[in-house]
């Protein structure tokens, strides 16, 4: 793992941000595929080693080849909601800074079909936001019990008022529900692109419930049904629900985007 910033023009500060190199990568001149893994609210990118075992999970991974081998970059979003709002224009950094930065500096693929995004609750919210509003960008999406309510709770890091969503001083729920998936989806299905999405929850989970995956789930199959997978499993919104679905999604994700870093690799499927 290494750890890396950039200095952000768009955000007017740095930005930390963690890599995960597979083995190999510095005896090799080959391009990797790159997957963006987006924290929740209150992680850093730290959390997703740190929490989420994303280490080892990305080795096994590979080992098995279950995926090609990746470079995974987890940058810090604060509580950003990974979207251009109030406070930031977060996604904009992402789009415009970060992605080139990454694709610079290390021996990144550059093509749509080799990059892809994946995010936790508040990760997952950013992820589908992106992957509706620039379907361009990723070649596959994973959300996480991503945070995708109607209106967010008033423990919610969304309804700071010094946050993404304030109008005039405190939390405005239009501008929620302006960078929520339904308002978005309209302009997405008249795009010519499309991005498969995975999404996973748990079934105790009272922020991402099961009813509002399965909503999410039903609008986007609607739009793309060969495209869009829905998991309910055991769990609720921590952790260990989280570090189990990642190398579902990654593997989702190896499934759509054909990463194929390595010519004479053998992927294998569960």
């Amino acid at each position: 793992m290494v750890s890396d910033k950039l200095s952000s023009n768009v955000l007017e500060h740095s930005v930390s941000f963690t890599v995960y190199l597979p083995d190999g990568y510095y005896d090799s001149f080959d391009k990797y595929p790159v997957v963006y893994l987006l924290h929740g609210s209150g992680g850093d990118e730290q959390v997703w080693a740190n929490h989420a075992g994303v280490r080892e999970t990305l080795d096994g991974l590979i080992r098995r080849k279950k995926i090609a081998p990746i470079i995974a970059v987890m940058p810090d979003g604060g509580s950003s909601w990974w979207i251009d709002g109030s406070a930031e224009p977060m996604q904009t950094m992402l789009r415009t800074e970060l992605i080139p930065y990454v694709e610079k500096q290390y021996e990144a693929d550059t093509g749509r079909d080799q990059r892809a995004f994946a995010g936790m609750s508040m990760g997952g919210f950013g992820v589908l936001n992106m992957a509706l509003s620039h379907p361009e960008l990723l070649c596959a999406a994973g959300l996480l019990s991503p945070g995708v309510d109607n209106e967010p709770s008033e423990h919610s890091s969304a309804r700071s008022d010094t946050g993404q969503f304030v109008r005039n001083g405190k939390f405005d729920l239009a501008l929620w529900q302006n960078q929520s998936y339904p308002a978005l989806l309209t302009p997405y299905r008249d795009k010519s692109t499309t991005v498969p999405i995975y999404i996973e929850s748990g079934d105790h989970d009272q922020q991402a419930t099961p009813i509002m995956m399965a909503q999410l789930f039903a609008e986007l199959y609607s739009t793309q049904p060969e495209q869009v997978e829905l998991r309910i499993v055991d769990g609720d919104h921590e952790w260990l629900t989280f570090r189990d679905a990642l190398p579902r999604a990654l593997a989702f994700i190896q499934h759509k985007c054909k990463f194929s870093r390595l010519s004479d690799a053998v992927l294998t499927e569960e």
